[in-house]
């Protein structure tokens, strides 16, 4: 009981980013390395990230990626992405609403 107690009160705090600008940023990847993708923007944008989105293209031999994050996280992610998955395509970037 304690546990789901801490987990809801965890969940229940405000968001400490959740006013500043929101982007949606398309990135395609292999599917090789959508894992890879997932682990480096979890830990990259830890909680300025909103959600992620995986699609599947090209028979499934590419995973098209749409991320949700807040402007500080927006050049972090980018650049580490291109750093650590060079073959990586970045589509279009684009400014969401303020929460």
């Amino acid at each position: 009981m304690e546990t789901h107690s801490r987990l809801h009160t965890r969940q229940a705090l405000p968001h400490r980013h959740s006013r500043l600008p929101t982007f949606l940023m398309h990135i395609t990847v292999d599917t090789a390395c959508l894992a890879q993708l997932r682990q480096l923007v979890v830990q990259t944008c830890g909680t300025m990230l909103s959600f992620m989105r995986v699609e599947a293209v090209d028979h499934a031999a590419r995973m098209k990626v749409w991320l949700c994050v807040t402007e500080p996280a927006l050049r972090l992610t980018m650049d580490a992405v291109m750093r650590l998955l060079p073959a990586a395509e970045f589509g279009r970037i684009s400014q969401g609403k303020s929460a």
